[in-house]
């Protein structure tokens, strides 16, 4: 409900004016002087509008509209007069009263009025709250931003990167601390304001400068560039390498580019000693395994031909003696082999593409280690098909393959159990199964089989360049694998070839 301050010397008037705003639905207050109404207006927030008279003891309805402009108090002030004249409707205008009505009042012009009045009391009220909400939104934003500010300004002197600001023209405009430290600049005056090439080594500027350019000539559409190994240079001439990210943007219309500089001069000789701490950890791990297998081998030879060049020496005992000379020069040939595949490119395959018929094939490499009694105490179950099958892979690389997995499946039965060889013909493609019923494998051993000098011998035992090799003679003919291996069961490898045309 709007509440509405009546003033006015005259009681009938008093009366009169607050029976025709009651009935309107108004609560109305009633005093009979400005001063005392100077005091409800400064107790009673709540009031809507004042309708005063101009003439009265003490002060006058005009002292009143002044007391309220000069209070800005959007209080709207009806005035009402028996004397209406110049002087006191230029007052009334100059203090901003809202209306000026003559005495006797009409009825309707009254209600017509004061609706008015607290109409627009009540929209620059609604107004001013909006200025006042938008007032305080400032006030926020400004102190976030000045928040921004300092903690932009207290990351950028925390970090030991540098981080540098250019415009269009190439002109550094600004840097933080670490650039100062990086570069060896004594103050900011040093290097903002510069040309951007005082950072480049002169030999190196062009280079890394077009790159730069390049970032700058496409503005945002680049987004950001990545340089690596960058050669800067320091105030005191020296260089060092570092990378570089490089973001463009727009403020306040102008272009801007912001180089974040990481010195990796450190970190590229902490990796190199690496690498070299690896090569050598490497190369020690290789010439222990293969100087063991290869003393082995020399071992056993050296020891039957000392015993076979007795003269109580029999034929069985050289006979014996011959054999195991044998199997060690086909050890040590096998190795060789591996060896020197391990130092060729990673594509094996000829430019010609060579087919071979796979039963052929697999009964020739069976027939070798047989023959040479490699596998003497592995049972080999294998039975050729009598249907033609040729398949795109060299003689020599797919006897290196299956010898090396057959070596494999020998000594995962300690060369005493049952070897599975047999073909699969599906959709013009086939499958290769061996199959043994060795110590298998867990799957954390699976994951690495294939890692050059990876074994699970014992040193001495094993070089781990078997399937190594594989892996590279099926990754060059693009040959599939797929490998079933249980601890204390068996493992089977089935090769995935594309068949040949007959």
């Amino acid at each position: 409900m709007d509440k509405i301050l009546i003033i006015d010397d005259e009681e009938d008037i008093r009366i009169a004016l607050r029976r025709v705003l009651s009935r309107e639905g108004y609560d109305i207050a009633i005093t009979d002087s400005v001063e005392s109404a100077i005091n409800f207006i400064k107790t009673d927030p709540s009031l809507s509008l004042i309708i005063s008279d101009i003439l009265m003891k003490g002060l006058s309805g005009i002292d009143l509209v002044k007391f309220v402009s000069d209070s800005h108090k959007n209080l709207p002030v009806i005035l009402i007069t028996g004397n209406p004249n110049l002087s006191s409707a230029e007052s009334a205008v100059r203090y901003k009263a809202f209306d000026y009505l003559s005495k006797p009042v009409d009825r309707n012009q009254l209600l017509s009025v004061v609706k008015k009045a607290i109409e627009s009391k009540s929209n620059k009220d609604i107004e001013q709250e909006k200025l006042n909400q938008s007032e305080k939104m400032e006030k926020v934003l400004r102190s976030q931003y000045l928040d921004l500010n300092r903690q932009n300004a207290a990351i950028l002197n925390a970090t030991s990167d540098a981080v540098i600001t250019i415009d269009s023209n190439e002109i550094i405009v600004s840097a933080n601390k670490a650039t100062l430290e990086m570069f060896r600049y004594p103050v900011y005056s040093d290097l903002i304001g510069q040309k951007l090439d005082i950072l480049f080594h002169e030999f190196k500027y062009e280079k890394y400068m077009n790159q730069v350019k390049l970032v700058i000539s496409t503005k945002n559409d680049r987004g950001t560039i990545q340089l690596t190994d960058v050669t800067l240079q320091k105030c005191d001439g020296s260089t060092f390498l570092a990378d570089i990210a490089i973001c463009s943007y727009i403020l306040d219309g102008d272009t801007y580019f912001t180089g974040v500089v990481r010195d990796v001069t450190q970190k590229k000789a902490m990796v190199e000693q690496l690498i070299d701490s690896e090569r050598r950890a490497f190369l020690s791990t290789v010439a222990a395994s293969i100087g063991h297998e290869i003393n082995n081998s020399l071992t056993a030879i050296q020891g039957f031909t000392e015993m076979a060049m007795r003269e109580n020496a029999d034929i069985n005992l050289k006979n014996r003696a011959l054999q195991v000379t044998m199997n060690q020069m086909q050890k040590l040939q096998a190795l060789t082999t591996n060896l020197l595949l391990l130092g060729k490119s990673k594509n094996l395959k000829a430019e010609i593409n060579e087919s071979i018929e796979v039963n052929e094939s697999i009964s020739a490499v069976i027939d070798v280690f047989r023959q040479t009694a490699r596998l003497k105490y592995c049972q080999i179950i294998w039975n050729p098909s009598e249907i033609k099958t040729k398949i795109f892979v060299s003689h020599d690389q797919f006897s290196i393959l299956l010898s090396n997995l057959l070596l494999n499946a020998a000594d995962a039965t300690n060369n005493s159990g049952t070897i599975t060889i047999n073909l699969e013909e599906k959709d013009h493609l086939l499958f290769l199964n061996i199959s043994d019923n060795g110590k298998g494998m867990t799957p954390e051993v699976l994951t690495q089989i294939f890692e050059p000098y990876f074994t699970t011998k014992e040193l001495g035992k094993g070089t781990g360049l078997g399937l190594f090799v594989v892996k590279q003679i099926l990754d060059s003919y693009g040959i599939k694998i797929q490998i079933h291996s249980e601890p204390n069961i068996g493992t089977k490898f089935t090769l995935i070839f594309n068949e040949a045309p007959v």
